[in-house]
């Protein structure tokens, strides 16, 4: 088998054969598992997305991402061509892909992700510049995504979901895979509730110190809240970073109103301004000296 073979192959089916794991959630396009990489881990940080034409995973524990040979490149700890030996040995049942399976995937996408790597590109660094977001702590959170839309390609900075990608660099903003939450789950008491990534980073960015003092949770869109309702009472405590606009404090009086956990409405920390990102851009050196 050769990679562009491997990479065809049925993601679901091979975790379940060579791993025996079954996702511990469905949802649309996207299978959430246990990680292969830490099999003692309570909540399932490894994402699969049946996007065309490959299957693509999204290790959140990790920061790994790629497709099926990617994978196994870092799971068996070598490199394409010891990937292509150890399938060519073990995998021959996989030889034969769903060709109606591919050809569905086709049809439900009018785009096509082609690789997602670390961000290196000068002009994706160039926006984090712009933005005054931390480019180290992007690396971190976020891939490179390369895509082809309508026959032609391009490259944004990739912000991972429960379905696919926040995608943005200086003249595109879409998602890949449909609009979807971003959980980064440390087990604590405390929740920091974003609207949007670039304020999550913008907060990481100015508060470093508190990475792994809180949980974190970015909508992505702020009508995905009421979906998400019960999801997030089970916080004591709620620190909510909406825009201050029309539709940042209808979001806050919903979860005040309906909540029974303490909500605190940390937006005046970016008062004057649209959105904590916006606040970093223009007055971020005053930012230090506020409380959180």
């Amino acid at each position: 088998m050769n990679l562009h073979q491997i990479n065809s192959l049925d993601f679901e089916e091979i975790l379940l054969q060579k791993f025996h794991l079954e996702p511990s959630k469905k949802s649309g396009n996207s299978l959430f598992y246990i990680s292969p990489f830490r099999p003692n881990e309570k909540t399932a940080s490894f994402h699969v997305s049946r996007l065309n034409p490959y299957d693509l995973f999204f290790d959140h524990g990790n920061g790994l991402g790629g497709k099926i040979a990617d994978f196994f490149i870092h799971y068996l700890n070598t490199n394409p061509k010891g990937v292509c030996e150890y399938f060519n040995q073990n995998f021959s049942s996989f030889h034969q892909q769903n060709h109606l399976a591919v050809e569905k995937k086709k049809e439900a996408k009018d785009y096509e992700i082609i690789e997602i790597k670390f961000i290196a590109s000068f002009p994706l660094i160039e926006y984090l510049n712009s933005r005054k977001i931390s480019v180290e702590l992007a690396r971190k959170y976020c891939r490179e995504i390369h895509y082809k839309m309508k026959g032609r390609t391009y490259y944004a900075v990739g912000f991972p979901t429960e379905f696919g990608y926040e995608v943005r660099n200086k003249y595109v903003k879409i998602c890949l895979n449909g609009k979807g939450l971003s959980w980064f789950k440390k087990e604590k008491e405390k929740l920091k509730l974003f609207e949007s990534w670039s304020d999550f980073l913008s907060y990481l960015t100015l508060f470093p110190q508190d990475e792994n003092q809180f949980d974190f949770l970015v909508l992505n869109s702020i009508s995905l809240l009421r979906k998400k309702l019960n999801e997030i009472k089970i916080y004591d405590q709620i620190h909510c970073y909406f825009d201050r606009d029309k539709a940042g404090r209808n979001a806050f009086r919903f979860l005040k109103n309906n909540s029974i956990n303490e909500i605190i409405d940390k937006s005046n920390l970016y008062e004057n301004f649209n959105d904590l990102n916006d606040y970093l851009v223009n007055e971020n050196k005053k930012m230090f000296n506020l409380e959180v």
